[in-house]
């Protein structure tokens, strides 16, 4: 018999001992174990590269283990050595088949004869394969990974890697990537250079109505933005390249965003605080110190009833503030509207009706006229008599006049609380600011019956943030976020009028000024080519697929068309410049309609559930 033959160990002071201490190689063995059993754990399957189903520099398949569950949406992971390098694979997974290994459904029959209750003697199993898109490869080249080569379950350094995170140096996280059907991988990562002007600008959500798809997301997006801020400006006071975000909110639907500063019943600490947390953020809590505008009341001084708690600040415009903003023209932006014969006559009165003066330092200063209707009914009343149009222009004719009167007397009418009828002063918005501010919500929903009007509050917006960003008092660092649902509305594709070419404006060119448009709307083939291509990130919530099959989409791949089509409520494919990332959302803390705004958070008591009254003060903690 052999005798064993004993190694003895050493211990720090390098005597020889046999305490069970093992020594570095010993450890190193160990480690090596570990990793090679975790590696092998992660292994899910084998490139395979049969007739029909070959590897291309876009796309490979791979055979799956028989105890490894696949699913669509997983990250994966693939290396293998050509040409003298080790180059790694990182792709998702865009469906997963199983193969069975008779030739036709009637010899699957047949092995039961027919028989659900029958269990044959010998089982023929199948195989499962899966084809993963390749998001990435490095070191960056332009050839399929070998067949054989072992593919490997991505986790978070692999998403993270896979969606290019570690190249971005001013990142933010916008979900959680979604790893299959429940699992997760890591924060999803947006540039900010890509969405607040440095190398581009603004977001798009598409997404159809009721399924907390824009509004929310948009809103989640601004939550993170002002965390962002306000951690920089604290950590980093002196930062010569500070980071101020403005957030202006525009309410179209209902009073939903009228809450915001409210605690939604549907959010359960228990249930939904982890995915926050994986985010980065410890206690996620309604926003606070909310302002709140709304139309103003026909003879009165106060906004319109929009069930909000908290105070709601009256907006309106008198004859005497458009004509000092500059914004008579955009009373008169609807299609039917745009001929020259119309126009002029619009624009000459705008001139008849200001006192426009230049000062040295090339501000313009604009006022009415001393002579000029001071009101809107007294302007209406000038305009029906023929004895002032020829103070414009004889050549204006009868019909332009009428028109432009039937006009302006509707507006009047229907908008009357927002368009000061009889009242030389209004309270028109002042939206600008220096510093990081918490959000403003203006609602245009109480303008409904009147679209022209809620078009044209959102020109006095977009108007007032272009001029106090290219004007004297322009702020290093300040940022506008100008969220907007409904874009369809307010920059419909194929339109010309002057509206839609702000918005145009505000999207082709203000982005490296310091307004960021966060559109949304629930089909994007009807807004404004310009407004959609020059958005930066594209977000997708679930889409109607007649919307997806339209042009503007054909940049997605069948499989993600299919994918948006059924994403739930939580998820969103986000597009930067890469595959779309598939992400999942937490759920907001704060309330997205009146039925859902409780007064205090839903709080743990003994591992139940407690809802505090409704009638209960808005928490503050």
């Amino acid at each position: 018999m052999t005798d064993e033959i004993l190694i003895p160990e050493f211990d720090v002071n390098g005597n020889g001992s046999h305490t069970g201490i093992p020594n570095a190689d010993q450890a190193n063995r160990t480690e090596d174990t570990n990793a090679s059993a975790n590696s092998f754990n992660r292994i899910i399957g084998k490139v395979a590269s049969p007739p029909q189903k070959e590897s291309t520099s876009e796309q490979f398949h791979f055979w799956v283990r028989q105890d490894k569950l696949v699913e669509k949406t997983q990250i994966v992971r693939t290396e293998s050595h050509v040409g003298g390098i080790t180059i790694n694979f990182y792709a998702i997974v865009e469906e997963v088949y199983r193969q069975s290994r008779k030739k036709d459904i009637g010899e699957e029959f047949d092995a039961f004869d027919g028989d659900v209750n029958y269990q044959p003697q010998f089982l023929g199993e199948g195989v499962t394969f899966a084809t993963a898109t390749i998001l990435r490869t490095e070191p960056p080249v332009l050839a399929p990974p070998l067949e054989q080569s072992s593919v490997f379950l991505g986790d978070d350094s692999d998403a993270r890697l896979a969606y290019r995170a570690d190249e971005i140096d001013n990142s933010l996280a916008i979900g959680l990537i979604k790893n299959g059907g429940s699992a997760i991988a890591g924060s999803g990562m947006i540039d900010l250079d890509y969405l607040l002007g440095i190398n581009g600008g603004h977001m798009n959500v598409n997404g159809v109505a009721g399924r907390g798809t824009k509004s929310s997301f948009l809103l989640f997006l601004i939550y993170q933005l002002l965390r962002k801020a306000r951690y920089r400006a604290e950590e980093y006071p002196s930062d010569p390249n500070p980071l101020m975000v403005v957030p202006i909110i525009l309410n179209v639907k209902g009073y939903d965003l009228f809450h915001i500063n409210r605690w939604s019943n549907r959010y359960r600490r228990e249930e939904h605080l982890a995915d926050w947390q994986r985010l980065g953020v410890e206690n996620p809590k309604p926003f606070e110190n909310v302002t709140f505008f709304a139309p103003q009341m026909p003879g009165g001084n106060i906004g319109v009833a929009t069930r909000c708690r908290s105070e709601v600040q009256p907006y309106s415009w008198s004859l005497g503030n458009i004509i000092e903003k500059g914004l008579f023209t955009y009373l008169f932006a609807d299609d039917d509207s745009i001929n020259d014969n119309f126009r002029v006559l619009v624009l000459d009165l705008e001139a008849y009706l200001t006192d426009e003066r230049v000062a040295n330092d090339g501000t313009v200063n604009r006022s009415l006229r001393n002579n000029a209707p001071r009101t809107f009914q007294l302007l209406l009343d000038w305009i029906s008599d023929p004895e002032n149009r020829n103070q414009l222009s004889p050549d204006h004719h009868r019909a332009t006049w009428s028109k432009l009167r039937r006009k302006l007397l509707l507006l009047v009418h229907e908008g009357n609380g927002v368009l000061r009828r009889d009242d030389q002063n209004g309270h028109p918005l002042n939206l600008g600011q220096r510093q990081t501010t918490d959000p403003t919500v203006i609602d245009l929903n109480a303008l409904t019956r009147v679209p022209s009007l809620q078009r044209f509050v959102v020109a006095t917006i977009l108007q007032q943030l272009i001029n106090e960003r290219t004007g004297t008092n322009s702020v290093k660092g300040l940022v506008y976020l100008i969220a907007l649902d409904e874009l369809n509305r307010f920059a419909p594709r194929g339109s010309k009028d002057p509206i839609t070419k702000l918005i145009e404006n505000v999207a082709a060119e203000m982005r490296s000024q310091g307004i960021i448009l966060l559109g949304a709307q629930q089909q994007a083939s009807k807004v404004s080519d310009k407004v959609i291509e020059n958005s930066s990130i594209r977000v997708i919530g679930r889409s109607g697929s007649l919307e997806l099959s339209q042009s503007i989409w054909r940049f997605l791949s069948k499989s993600n068309q299919r994918k948006a089509v059924e994403l739930t409520v939580s998820e969103k494919m986000v597009i930067q410049d890469n595959e779309p990332m598939h992400v999942r959302v937490p759920l907001p803390p704060w309330a997205m309609n009146p039925r859902e705004a409780t007064g205090n958070p839903v709080i743990d008591v003994d591992a139940t559930t407690v809802e505090e009254d409704d009638d209960d003060d808005i928490a503050t903690h």
